[in-house]
């Protein structure tokens, strides 16, 4: 089912950042503007938007391109549906305000603005009217108005639960009392007398107790909708009523990649930038379906960029023979090669560019472009090769979002992961950005050597346990060793100290761990980079301090920093803190990030492993190093 109407806003008063449209207010979140609260609508209707290509990103995902939107804005739905005007406090849906208005304009015979789409007033005192701030949020995703007429009549304080009324006439009531809670929220029907107060609302298993135990046919189960795309369906489950602002209404399911070589040549870019690209795909996706099997598939393709590759290489003015091979490899795919969405395979091909086994042409305008720095004028133990990323490309999709929890699923079957987009798009919602790094390598093997003791042995089995066991870990089952540690606590020590002195806020700053095995890599590295939706990312005060003049002295700094922590030796000698005790030493005044910066959600940290214990009984690997 389609929006119906489109209604131009204000956009003075109803803008956000490109970036936040896709990421923490994407599709099916809501949004708290000055005067109304609205839900990003399903990019299907997004009218105006831009082209956004990753190559490797689109194969994983199965899709041909990325949206982002446009200056022309995006369009939003009205969600929640129920207002309450301050003055009279009367409480009821947006149409039957509207309707009110829409009579009192006609009768003073001025222009009617059907939608209050200026201001959302009562008619009748010239109030702004204010949105409810509860709403029901179901386990699968689905989201609505709290049953305001059904709890008012089933929870009535005077004489028991009565039958819903013919026609149902609210008023919302708040406690003078700022410590009534909500036994001091109440609505009242004026029609019947019904009155209800909101204790007991937020409990997980009320519209389940409520519903089997009226004597009338009261409905609280989920109404199965998503106002996002303006569609219902069935749903056998209970909602919860949540404060709408609340965390755990809206959990975005994103997926991030680095635009790599040879994807980020100057070359590959002019393709996909191509109208002729467009055309050919469009030609593609029109007659493949005749095609009965894979080589027929194989052979139609190839016979269609035979037949556009001249008029692409014309359009772009380059040689059609390197026109050609692009087009072959974004649209074919080897035979060896089919997509697989492990991440450590994804991550293994950025991790072959960053530590320069697939070489970039390192032209000015690619989008990437790496610089390796001699590691032996650095003197740092353990590492074993630096890379300066001058310029890098990260491409970040909204796939999805979940309610009440989070998920790493991206299959709509599992009934907790939903889809922002329909199974036949062939596009997600994505933002761009363009940044730079610093690339360090480790030696895995002198690592290994060094953690071959059974104290850190024993608190990584310990760590790995509890983390397969968590919530996290059930969603996305990862082994945890003494290494994969060091590496992940060092990226946040050195982020935090970094930030210090490159120019950056520490927020804007984040980390991307290669860690296991893939792709014939043993990879064990990270790379600490910023990105930005313009130019900030890209302003090189980052890469600056990767130079073998700055580098050395921010780790050492970092390291010394780490030995001591303002809740040691509580912190220090911690059996286990943080979520679900998945944090050894580190706590938020030592090694904690906003969690903007981190993968892994500031969990499996342990300063341990980087410069041992208070009282050094346990020496960690740069240990020596606070005593130079």
């Amino acid at each position: 089912m389609k929006i119906k109407d489109n209604k131009p806003l204000d956009s003075a008063s109803h803008s956000v950042r490109r970036s936040q449209a896709v990421l923490q207010y994407g599709v099916g979140a809501m949004i708290d503007f000055p005067t109304q609260v609205l839900m990003t609508a399903l990019p299907e209707e997004w009218k105006q938007v831009e082209i956004i290509h990753d190559e490797r990103l689109e194969k994983l995902l199965d899709v041909t391109h990325f949206i982002t939107p446009s200056d022309m804005g995006i369009p939003f739905v009205r969600f929640p549906r129920w207002y309450f005007c301050p003055k009279c406090r009367r409480f009821k849906p947006i149409e039957e305000w509207q309707k009110a208005y829409a009579q009192k304009m006609k009768r003073r015979g001025e222009i009617q603005d059907t939608y209050m789409l200026k201001r959302l007033v009562c008619s009748d005192d010239n109030q702004e009217l204010v949105p409810a701030r509860i709403v029901t949020v179901c386990e699968h995703g689905h989201i609505d108005d709290f049953p305001w007429v059904n709890w008012v009549h089933r929870q009535n304080k005077y004489g028991g639960e009565k039958d819903v009324c013919a026609a149902p006439s609210l008023l919302f009531r708040t406690g003078t009392s700022a410590t009534s809670g909500l036994e001091g929220v109440e609505v009242e029907c004026t029609s019947c007398g019904a009155k209800a107060s909101l204790f007991g609302a937020f409990n997980p298993e009320i519209f389940a107790e409520i519903e089997k135990s009226s004597k009338f046919r009261t409905r609280f189960s989920c109404s199965g909708k998503h106002p996002w795309k303006n569609e219902s369906e069935v749903c056998d489950k209970y909602p919860r009523a949540m404060q709408r602002g609340a965390a755990s209404v809206y959990f975005p399911r994103v997926i991030s990649s680095l635009v790599i070589p040879p994807y980020s040549s100057l070359l590959t870019a002019k393709v996909e930038e191509s109208p002729v690209l467009r055309k050919l795909t469009n030609v593609i996706d029109d007659g493949i379906g005749d095609c009965e099997n894979d080589f027929e598939r194989e052979q139609f393709i190839c016979k269609k960029i035979d037949k556009y590759t001249d008029e692409l290489a014309s359009d772009i003015y380059e040689a059609p023979e390197a026109v050609k091979a692009v087009l072959k490899r974004k649209l074919l795919l080897p035979k060896d090669e089919q997509p697989d969405d492990s991440e450590l395979r994804y991550k293994a091909e950025e991790y072959k560019a960053l530590t320069g086994k697939i070489m970039s042409d390192n032209y000015e305008r690619d989008e990437f472009k790496r610089e390796e720095i001699d590691v032996f004028l650095y003197h740092i133990k353990g590492i074993k090769s630096i890379a300066l990323i001058h310029k890098v490309k990260e491409v970040t999709a909204l796939l999805g979002f979940s309610r009440i929890n989070p998920t790493h699923s991206m299959d709509p079957s599992d009934g907790v992961f939903v889809s922002v987009k329909r199974k036949e798009t062939k596009f997600y919602p994505a933002t761009v950005s363009r940044g730079e790094g610093i690339f360090l390598e480790f030696d895995k093997e002198k690592l290994r050597e060094f953690f071959n003791k059974k104290e850190f042995i024993e608190r990584a089995a310990t760590l790995n346990t509890r983390y397969n066991e968590s919530f996290y870990g059930r969603n996305n089952q990862r082994e945890i060793d003494t290494e994969f540690l060091f590496i992940h606590t060092l990226a946040h020590l050195l982020i935090k100290e970094l930030s210090f002195c490159c120019g950056y806020p520490t927020a804007s700053i984040r980390e991307r761990i290669y860690y296991g095995a893939a792709e014939d890599e043993n990879m064990c590295g990270m790379l600490i980079y910023t990105t930005g939706g313009d130019a900030e990312g890209t302003l090189g005060g980052l890469v600056r301090q990767g130079y073998p003049d700055c580098l050395p002295g921010i780790l050492k700094k970092a390291i010394n920093r780490a030995k001591f922590c303002a809740n040691d030796p509580v912190c220090s000698f911690s059996s286990g803190q943080g979520i679900e005790t998945l944090n050894y030493a580190a706590c938020h005044a030592c090694a904690l990030l906003p969690e903007t910066c981190c993968e892994f959600n500031n969990v499996l940290l342990d300063r341990t492993v980087i410069v041992g214990n208070m009282d050094q009984s346990i020496k960690g690997f740069y240990s020596e190093v606070l005593f130079e």
